[in-house]
């Protein structure tokens, strides 16, 4: 499910990408690296970063939890991009807040809150199936008409609104 979710901040990394003088292709190992930083930590019960990521509020650059992953991210930017660990630390340090604040407007911008998301997406990347069904939460958010809850975008986002205040 959180890939899914990762995979609505494609465009936006790409731009920030470009505007780095980076290759845009780099958006997919951000995303990657992670992605497998945040399953690690959920797998060792820490969910500070999905908190983070759905609270609704600004995640500063220089937040706790973005030096946290910060190393883990950019340890798979260099195995993935083959690039030094300056040039990691520099596209995770800009790309960390950008994805924090990418899913916390989402949640501000939501109508109505509702408090699954985040069990949803820890119980997804521990395996199992969240609160919601994946199908109708992945399907709603993505325009494609998979499962049979009509959740849209904002419905969606609606489920990490409450989760944190």
């Amino acid at each position: 499910m959180l890939d899914q979710l990762l995979k609505m901040a494609d465009g936006p990394l790409q731009e920030m990408l470009a505007g780095m003088n980076q290759d845009s292709s780099g958006a997919s190992a951000i995303k990657d690296s992670l992605q497998n930083s945040l399953q690690k930590r959920v797998a060792a019960g820490d969910t500070a970063a999905i908190q983070e990521m759905f609270s609704g509020k600004e995640t500063s650059p220089d937040a706790s939890i973005i030096n946290n992953l910060q190393g883990d991210v950019s340890q798979g930017l260099m195995d993935k991009l083959g690039i030094s660990k300056e040039q990691a630390m520099g596209i995770a340090a800009a790309a960390l807040p950008m994805i924090m604040n990418f899913f916390n407007k989402r949640v501000n911008d939501a109508p109505q809150e509702n408090n699954d998301i985040m069990s949803s997406i820890v119980s997804s990347l521990q395996g199992g199936q969240g609160k919601v069904g994946t199908a109708d939460l992945l399907g709603s958010l993505l325009g494609n008409g998979g499962g049979n809850g009509g959740m849209d975008l904002g419905g969606l986002m609606n489920m990490g609104k409450g989760l944190f205040k």
